[in-house]
């Protein structure tokens, strides 16, 4: 039997990312008012549309550098930071997302291959158990899709299984791989109707938790 390696993303995917946006942008209302909310979330997308990622400790230090202290003295400031630093992103998991994650480990080996701000991204990974789950095998990049020979390295198989929530990364891997990688659509989350024209994954699921009755034959020959 071909050695199979996942490649696991992980917002939208395995935990909830856009309930978990919605949460903090409660939290952050009832803390700094709608003015400040509303103008955070805004240097928040500005930062995402320039960098090509979400990048909250960069969203952060802007609005800091922004708003004078008088209108955001640095007590509430602080609380706010703590608000992203200590969010329970365990709750945020999806269900069945653990169960998964230890199923697919039984027919190859996981890996939590993830992008976004290196820090905040590491802390949710951690603080969600999902690092502990795969024992460690976590790799951050920026873009990940930019790191294809790295994860081969790292984490040598005769078959990769890339399971993610969007389309984009789907189409960069097998462009990059061809047969030698299954691609698994997950549809949650805000791109879960989202069909690029040159879309066509090896795999489509409603929920991550469809995949732990998945045997190995049907990640390597998908089509039969």
């Amino acid at each position: 039997m071909p050695t199979l390696v996942f490649w696991i993303d992980v917002d939208n995917t395995l935990l909830a990312n856009d309930e978990v946006k919605k949460v903090l942008q409660h939290h952050l209302q009832v803390e700094m008012g709608e003015q400040l909310n509303t103008r955070f979330w805004k240097i928040y997308e500005e930062v995402r549309e320039e960098t090509g990622l979400v990048d909250i400790p960069l969203s952060l230090k802007r609005l800091r550098a922004e708003i004078p202290e008088d209108q955001l003295d640095e007590r509430t400031y602080l609380h706010v930071h703590s608000i992203f630093d200590n969010f329970p992103f365990i709750k945020a998991l999806y269900p069945q997302a653990i169960e998964t994650l230890h199923h697919l480990n039984t027919i190859g080996q996981t890996v939590i291959v993830s992008d976004g701000d290196l820090d905040f991204q590491a802390e949710k990974i951690v603080n969600s158990t999902l690092a502990e789950t795969v024992e460690g095998r976590v790799l951050l990049y920026i873009h990940k899709q930019e790191h294809i020979p790295d994860i081969q390295r790292t984490y040598p198989a005769d078959h990769y299984v890339m399971i993610d929530d969007k389309p984009q990364i789907l189409i960069d891997m097998k462009e990059a791989l061809g047969p030698k990688i299954t691609t698994v659509f997950v549809r949650q989350g805000k791109y879960a109707k989202e069909h690029p024209k040159n879309f066509a994954p090896d795999i489509s699921v409603d929920k991550i938790g469809d995949l732990r009755t998945f045997t190995a034959e049907q990640f390597l020959y998908p089509n039969q």
